[in-house]
């Protein structure tokens, strides 16, 4: 597992490709050299678009009873933004953190749950929005674990919004493309998929139901909160996770995105012999990939139309 540390410089070198391995998911030279300018809201196209709920932006509001999806795998996150707790032989993993404001329920979660969070090794982030990164310095704190983004993500995360506040630690672990996280007898791989942010992180592992292993991707960010230069990118990621071949189980990173909390209901009711309902076909997944990069599309076309009438 690559553990580099890097100054600032050499966190834009690798998101632009000069660390080498990253070459297929550089972003665009305009993402690159300036902050192009604010998106138009295309999330509309997004299949999930009418179905998140908004809550208020309090621990209360927003708090979310735990529960095993897998034998090794536990959702502890909020009502609004996922967060998956991922047990080894070694210890946890813990992917996104989280509001700042709900860090406390998440390490209640956890708790409930019947984990200490103090064997919390890693926190992986998706992203740097602060809906999935706010909470990493409460959680670092509780947890003495690592903290592993994308290069391009640690400048995101460094910069809250004056909308948001929230405190912040300094880059710890930094990622790139084709890299793994490694604990004990499990292993993390890392892709990079940017446009959401620049350094989007997707993470493919392996789940296991009732000792049966199935392969799981958590997806970086698949919003359409980004301009028009980053389209493009956007599409060649997700076409590339589409292609990885053995993927059957989408955690995605907000519970919307596969109905997370729908299959939950599911689960409850599951029977002996019964199939996990977290557990998709292979067309299924196909199908789940093909009408998000059609609403992609939609959004290329889009732009270019209103490129060419301004």
């Amino acid at each position: 597992m690559n553990k580099c540390r890097m100054n600032k410089f050499l966190r834009i070198a690798c998101i632009a490709g000069l660390c080498g391995g990253i070459g297929a998911v550089a972003l665009p030279a305009v993402a690159q050299e300036a902050q192009p300018k604010k998106a138009v809201d295309y999330d509309y196209l997004l299949p999930w678009a009418n179905k998140g709920v908004r809550l208020a932006s309090t621990a209360e509001a927003q708090a979310k009873e735990p529960f095993q999806i897998f034998d090794n795998v536990y959702y502890v996150g909020p009502q609004s933004v996922s967060m998956y707790l991922i047990k080894t032989d070694k210890g946890l993993i813990l992917i996104d953190s989280g509001y700042e404001y709900t860090a406390e329920t998440e390490l209640g979660n956890i708790r409930k749950l019947g984990f200490n969070p103090a064997d919390i090794k890693y926190i992986l982030i998706t992203h740097g929005h602060s809906d999935h990164s706010a909470g990493v310095k409460k959680l670092k704190a509780a947890t003495g674990a690592r903290v592993g983004m994308a290069a391009g993500d640690w400048d995101v995360y460094e910069k809250p919004a004056t909308a948001h506040p929230y405190e912040t630690i300094p880059p710890d672990l930094v990622y790139k493309e084709g890299d793994d996280v490694t604990l004990g007898n499990t292993t993390i791989h890392l892709h990079l998929t940017p446009a959401n942010t620049t350094g989007c992180l997707s993470m493919e592992y392996t789940v296991y139901d009732h000792g049966k292993p199935y392969e799981a991707l958590t997806l970086g960010g698949t919003g359409f909160n980004f301009p028009a230069e980053w389209t493009k990118t956007y599409i060649e990621g997700m076409e590339r996770m589409r292609k990885l071949p053995n993927v059957r189980v989408l955690l995605p990173d907000h519970p919307q995105l596969n109905d997370v909390f729908v299959t939950e209901a599911k689960l409850k009711l599951r029977k002996p012999g019964d199939p996990n309902p977290f557990v998709q076909s292979r067309q299924e997944v196909l199908d789940w990939f093909d009408t998000l990069l059609k609403a992609a599309r939609e959004k290329y076309r889009l732009e270019q139309e209103a490129a060419k009438k301004s």
